[in-house]
């Protein structure tokens, strides 16, 4: 195996060489995001001083006797680069974009895209698998009506050409840029075996994380002093406060900045976008990250001066989850700043805790609470920027308001949704850590004497018992009585019938009586959860209801409902977010959108979506061609009842209700990697009768 580093359009060189896709590869399937990204750094990579970019590695075999490369790793960037070569070609061919130097459109074709001294009849350069090689194939020779829309291959190179001929940039100053990108050009020899290779590249290779990306970017460019200033002073610093696992804290710390949750395998990308946008120096960055690097470690460690934040930070903790570490991170650092004493700091996490606790015990979804934490303080800053007459509210008041407001599957539970929910709640079914979480709160409550429930039942020297066991035995269902079988099936794992002890396989399916009365029995208890238990004479279904109650009322003493008087102050135009989740859209009427800042007045939602799939196609042009190929998203080619073409032969399904436009946004949005964000709604104050067909 013999490897250098080389220019990629090197590689290409060559009017005897062939590229061969083995047959064990993947079909092409880059999407747009990630032509994007090459095509944004080719156009930094021009309006720069550098002399390169490192474009990855590319694997090959040489087959005995002639120059074709078998590629066994980099036929993605391979096949991206040849698009981008023939889209400049026929773009050039079609007028679209000119050529100082009147040769190049042949050169590139000749030298780097076909094989002219091929015996066979296909003399394209590059082999792809059979269902691509027909799409590349087409590019080349055959009109746009005949391209094969519904290729991955095809929707790249739409993209490319799209690009290119809206950039600004001549033939000649394309090539010149692509010329810069560098790749590492292995080559294998004889003795080599390519599966092998493959295989090891595939599965047993580790991969850069994304923290390392990132250390890579924020310290490549500086002299070797300057990156062993910033690495001591803060990168090492961050590594250590997040447990030598930064890659979640810059997501929680992006996630804050930005108001939006981006996927974790992507935090590189997100994380480059985002500094390449901040007017600021790779030190001034690092220092703020490091600053709440701090504050991630007292939040993911429990380091702050209070024992009794610690102590609260410690309760949610148990769940197991980041989701609120955003949230968190950006609180602290207001509290900080502002000087908030360690009761209103409290009151914060007591309100957090409670709508926590509550959405867990009505079983709401708990993948909403990551849009909710990614923009609650700056929410809640929203509306302390305002003022509200002569009345000043706290931090706590408008956090109250803004939790209050949350509907559907972000809603706040009330005290009448707990009552409901409660009796019914399969607690033992829970997930480990969330029954946890709450066996340990209901146990301890806020008493200063504590049982280490967590660290116990972690260790196993405690367990969970089922008052009522999981097995009844003959003496078990005569005490139950004749409705035995619905008793058991209705309370068996909900708290009513839910206890802890030390001894539970001593325990087994023993009566109620034998449980209470033995040695080490629920009498000799020491667990508050026992209290009722160890009073009883018997446990049938009124003990159990009994027990629900006293239970219920400790859960909602534990965790109750907030209240605040807080009101902001009213704005002449309502508005809303394409991303927010808990608007409910069906019933307002439009005026007007918003989309990527610019506004566009309209009257009706169908209008609405018409125009919104316009704007999207100037951009995305490849991607909806490629959605209405395939039938996807409600777009179509073709024009049947109840759809609309929104541009030449692309339709989409338009004559339906409100709720099914907003569907279908999401849905196009995600497919072209726009951010919901993006787009707003303003709406008239008069408020239309809701209809079951809704469909303007």
């Amino acid at each position: 195996m013999k490897g250098d580093a080389q220019p990629l359009i090197k590689f290409f060189d060559g009017s005897d060489k062939r590229f061969i896709i083995p047959l064990y590869q993947r079909n092409y399937d880059w999407k747009e995001e990630n032509c994007e990204q090459l095509y944004q750094d080719l156009i930094k990579l021009h309006n720069s001083n550098r002399k390169n970019h490192f474009f990855g590695s590319i694997v090959s075999s040489i087959e005995s006797g002639s120059e074709d490369r078998f590629i066994i790793d980099g036929q993605q960037r391979i096949t991206t680069v040849s698009l981008l070569l023939i889209a400049m070609v026929n773009a050039c061919n079609e007028g679209k974009i000119i050529a100082t130097d009147k040769k190049l459109v042949e050169k590139i074709f000749k030298r780097y895209l076909v094989d002219e001294y091929q015996e066979e009849e296909r003399k394209v350069k590059l082999k792809p698998i059979k269902k691509d090689m027909q799409a590349f194939d087409a590019l080349l020779y055959k009109p746009r009506e005949q391209y094969i829309k519904e290729s991955n291959v095809t929707r790249n190179y739409d993209f490319f050409y799209d690009k290119v001929i809206h950039c600004g940039l001549t033939l000649d100053q394309l090539f010149e840029t692509i010329k810069k990108l560098e790749v590492i050009n292995i080559r294998l020899e004889e003795d080599d075996d390519p599966q092998l290779i493959f295989e090891s590249l595939n599965s047993t290779g580790l991969d850069l994380k994304e923290a390392d990306k990132i250390r890579n970017y924020l310290l490549m460019s500086l002299s070797p002093t300057e990156q062993d200033d910033l690495y001591t002073r803060y990168w090492n610093p961050i590594e250590e406060s997040t447990k030598y696992e930064p890659s979640s804290f810059v997501r929680d710390y992006l996630t804050m900045k930005q108001g939006k949750i981006g996927r974790i395998d992507k935090i590189y990308f997100i994380f480059k976008d985002y500094a390449e946008t901040q007017q600021t120096d790779r030190a001034t960055l690092l220092e703020e990250m490091h600053h709440f690097a701090k504050i991630y470690q007292k939040i993911d460690c429990g380091g702050f001066d209070s024992n009794k934040i610690n102590r609260k930070l410690n309760q949610v903790r148990t769940l197991d989850s980041t989701v609120a570490y955003p949230f968190y991170m950006a609180f602290f650092d207001y509290a900080i700043t502002n000087d908030l004493t360690i009761e209103e700091q409290l009151n914060v996490l007591d309100v957090v805790e409670s709508y926590w606790a509550r959405r867990i015990i009505c079983n709401l979804p708990s993948n909403a609470l990551n849009k909710v934490f990614s923009t609650l303080h700056r929410d809640v800053l929203n509306h302390l920027s305002k003022k509200c007459g002569d009345t000043t509210y706290s931090y706590v008041d408008i956090l109250i308001f803004i939790l209050l407001k949350k509907a559907q599957s972000s809603l706040f539970p009330t005290d009448e949704d707990v009552r409901r929910d409660f009796a019914s709640r399969q607690i033992y079914k829970m997930p480990v850590n969330t029954r946890t979480f709450i066996l340990e709160r209901m146990e301890n409550r806020d008493n200063n004497e504590r049982h280490e429930v967590v660290k116990q039942l972690m260790d196993k020297s405690i367990t969970i018992e089922h008052i009522m066991p999981q097995t009844l035995s003959e003496k078990w269902k005569i005490a139950l009585g004749e409705n035995w079988e619905q008793i058991h099936q209705q309370y068996l794992h909900t708290m009513a019938n839910l206890t802890l002890t030390g001894y539970n396989s001593q325990y087994s399916n023993l009566s109620f009586e034998e449980k209470r009365d033995m040695e080490k029995g629920f009498k000799e208890s020491a667990f508050r959860l026992n209290n009722y238990v160890k009073s009883c004479e018997r446990w049938t279904e009124t003990e159990l209801k009994q027990r629900q109650q006293e239970l219920l009322s400790v859960f909602i003493n534990l965790w109750p409902m907030p209240f605040t008087t807080f009101k902001p102050i009213k704005t002449e135009i309502e508005s809303a977010s394409l991303d927010d989740e808990d608007f409910e859209f069906t019933g307002k009427k439009l005026q007007a959108y918003t989309f990527k800042g610019v506004r566009y007045a309209v009257t009706t939602w169908k209008e609405m979506l018409i125009k919104l799939c316009c704007n999207i196609i100037i951009e995305k042009r490849s991607t909806m061609e490629w959605l209405c190929a395939n039938e996807k998203c409600c777009c179509s080619a073709s024009p049947e009842n109840g759809r609309t073409e929104f541009a030449k032969g692309m339709f989409v399904w338009s004559d339906n209700s409100t709720a099914s436009k907003i569907d279908i946004l999401h849905r196009i949005f995600a497919e072209c990697n726009i951010p919901p964000s993006e787009l707003s709604f303003e709406f008239r104050n008069d408020i239309e009768e809701t209809t079951t067909a809704d469909i303007v």
